[in-house]
């Protein structure tokens, strides 16, 4: 729960621009529901390349070109006790570019190479990389993101098989966007913090993670404290009853019970905000017509020892087939709108030029 380091200002803008960039994602894909994915991943892949956006980048991602580029760096180079990140693109071979990107290009590898790269910054938790290589092939950009926090404390399990969670933060917030959820997060002292927020049956998802921004903001800004219980009674997560403990114990017992889960998932983040205004200027980089496509591969697990999770995002520049060139000829145009005749005429050996069937074909 406690943070490690201390942030610098481009850091707390850095941290501010992916918060904003997250929601902005979540809205324009729909994928509020999505079992995982990473809105940092694409954000650090979209914020490496920002210098060659044909516009300024504040709107997209939060942060102009340079500030962009130059967060993204410094995340990239800033140690963490269980964050892995890394940016990387590679350049088909003989391909030329017009103008330099601000990434370093290494020969492009086989398929293979690829999918090590990918096993390499993920600790092993995504084995392919999410996209498929081939002839047509020219540049392939990626950032991998991964965190692996162990739980200070092992949780237990209670008596219907949930993970039961006695330490922690954990919380009833009175929120704006969902009303009342509930709160869990384990202690860890990794520097990564894993809430789990639950509104009532019927919330919307995308109201949900509003509220679990507006919890998370709260708690950072020391709002809402550990054991906060912003509500009269029950409620639709939440029971409040009386037990006996021995020790003279005063204070109010806590116990969450959570599921132990695991998911993987794949987005086409073509569509997603930064990612057309990027994919145009690394295109721009090349002399051949070409076309652009981005995705995401990522995948995630909570058990009683801690939580993982990681994500590789790829965009893949392609070539193109050259637009036709416009020419004028002249347009015939035949009209079978009155009674016709129709013949069936087989074709080779004994049977060449045989009329099999005529048919007379009067239209309705």
């Amino acid at each position: 729960m406690e943070k490690s380091g201390t942030q610098t200002p481009l850091s707390l803008a850095a941290a501010r621009a992916v918060r904003t960039y997250a929601a902005a994602t979540r809205s324009a894909l729909g994928s509020a529901e999505s079992p995982v994915i990473s809105y940092a991943g694409l954000w650090l892949l979209l914020a490496s390349l920002a210098p060659v956006a044909e516009t300024e980048t504040d709107e997209i991602l939060g942060l102009n070109r340079a500030d962009a580029r130059a967060a993204a760096l410094a995340l990239l180079e800033a140690p963490h006790p269980t964050i892995g990140a890394a940016v990387a693109g590679w350049l088909r071979p003989g391909v030329s570019l017009t103008k330099g990107l601000p990434v370093v290009l290494d020969p492009l590898p086989e398929q293979a190479g690829l999918d090590a790269w990918a096993d390499e910054h993920t600790r092993g938790l995504i084995k392919e990389f999410p996209l498929e290589i081939d002839a047509q092939t020219l540049i392939v950009l990626a950032s991998a993101l991964v965190v692996t926090p162990r739980w200070s404390e092992r949780l237990g399990e209670d008596d219907e098989g949930l993970l039961l969670l006695e330490s922690g933060f954990q919380a009833v917030v009175e929120t704006e966007a969902a009303g009342p959820v509930a709160v869990a997060c384990p202690p860890s002292e990794d520097g990564i913090s894993v809430y789990s927020v639950i509104a009532a049956d019927g919330v919307a998802a995308d109201d949900v993670w509003r509220a679990s921004e507006e919890v998370v903001r709260r708690i950072d800004a020391g709002e809402v404290r550990n054991h906060a219980f912003e509500a009269q009674s029950a409620g639709h997560a939440w029971t409040v009853q009386e037990v006996t403990v021995f020790g003279g114990a005063t204070a109010d017992r806590w116990r969450s019970h959570l599921p132990e889960w695991s998911v993987e998932d794949r987005h086409d983040l073509s569509a997603a905000p930064g990612v057309a205004e990027i994919a145009r200027g690394v295109m721009a980089a090349v002399e051949e017509e070409t076309e652009a496509v981005c995705v995401q591969k990522a995948v995630a697990s909570y058990d009683r020892e801690g939580f993982k999770a990681a994500a590789v995002t790829g965009m893949m520049v392609r070539a193109t087939a050259a637009a036709p060139r416009e020419t004028k000829v002249r347009q015939i145009d035949l009209r079978f709108d009155r009674p016709h005749a129709v013949v069936a005429i087989a074709r080779g050996g004994a049977w060449e030029g045989i009329p099999l069937f005529g048919s007379w074909v009067t239209p309705a």
